[in-house]
């Protein structure tokens, strides 16, 4: 079995906002409930959010997508947060995946998973190479093997020139995990269980680890703020655009264009200049779609001209 929590407990200051970070959307879904999504097409069994600041805003989320939690009441660090998720999990894999990073990919998820059990490691850690790695935690090998996670504060000279970088995102062999937790300490300037510390307390048992390299670093780039926020949301949806045109839909002016990825489209359909298309909208095949519409949870049938400008599926409250 391969287990997932996926760390979902902390206010997120720099949101600047009353809601926890987590919920604010990227491309109309709730960051976490994309990570959820991924987590489930990627084959992880059963995914658990670990939930605390606003967890009232978090749970009926949670809820509505059938996702069971655990509650986190203290923030005690990111490897406390693993053992508040790991309470009924019994697995002998489990991936842990942060859920304010809202652009991952499935097929990363399982590259990481996969790789860790080919390599028959301990740990493998999901790590990228940014065009600036400033104040990140630096991946530190030995050849191919994950020596360490040094945090930048921590850092050498000869580390800092290091660009490879610590992402969270992590998979343990479920046989060791909850032994590694035992091992971790909060001798640290925050006081805190990281659970980072795991690759160093697995090293030091003599137990491999090793490191993940995902290519695009944008896609593992967590969400901390507003300017953030709104640039995934951007990159998601630049994402959505090209498989949908790749896959024959005509978009001639995509700039303005909105489309959820829980929109169907079909075959030989044009879509016009600033059209939003939410929710569970479908379009059928050779539709076209005019010029300023908006379409929330519609089904269109196939063959049907949309005049500019029109509007369906709307609601006051919505």
């Amino acid at each position: 079995m391969t287990a997932c929590i996926i760390l979902a407990a902390g206010k997120g200051k720099r949101m600047e906002s009353p809601l926890p970070k987590v919920v604010h959307p990227v491309l109309g879904v709730p960051m976490v409930i994309m990570v959820v999504r991924r987590a489930i097409e990627a084959g992880l069994e059963n995914p658990i959010v670990v939930v605390g600041y606003g967890r009232e805003s978090v749970i009926p989320l949670l809820e509505l997508e059938g996702v069971p939690w655990a509650v986190q009441e203290e923030q005690l660090g990111t490897a406390h947060a693993v053992v508040c998720g790991m309470e009924d999990v019994t697995a002998d894999s489990v991936t842990v995946l942060l859920g304010d990073v809202p652009l991952l990919k499935s097929s990363t998820v399982s590259e990481l998973e996969e790789s860790r059990r080919k390599a028959g490691a301990a740990i493998a850690v999901l790590s990228t190479c940014p065009p600036d790695p400033s104040g990140y935690g630096r991946i530190i090998r030995n050849g191919d093997l994950l020596q360490a996670i040094v945090e930048e504060r921590d850092c050498s000279a000869q580390q800092l020139e290091i660009g490879e970088i610590n992402t969270g995102l992590m998979s343990f062999d479920g046989a060791v995990l909850s032994e590694l937790l035992r091992e971790i300490r909060t001798d640290n300037d925050q006081g805190e269980y990281y659970l980072t510390d795991a690759v160093s307390v697995a090293v030091s048992r003599g137990m491999p680890c090793i490191s993940v390299l995902a290519g695009d670093y944008s896609e593992v780039t967590g969400v901390n703020n507003r300017l953030q926020l709104a640039c995934a949301t951007e990159n998601l949806r630049q994402r959505v655009l090209d498989a949908h045109m790749t896959g024959g839909v005509n978009i001639p002016d995509p700039g303005g264009v909105w489309i959820e990825e829980s929109v169907g489209i079909g075959t030989g359909v044009s879509i016009g200049r600033s059209v939003r298309l939410t929710g569970k909208t479908v379009i059928g095949d050779y539709c076209a779609v005019g010029d300023g519409s908006i379409l929330i949870d519609t089904e269109v049938p196939s063959g049907t001209v949309m005049k500019p400008y029109s509007v369906m599926g709307w609601r006051a409250d919505r």
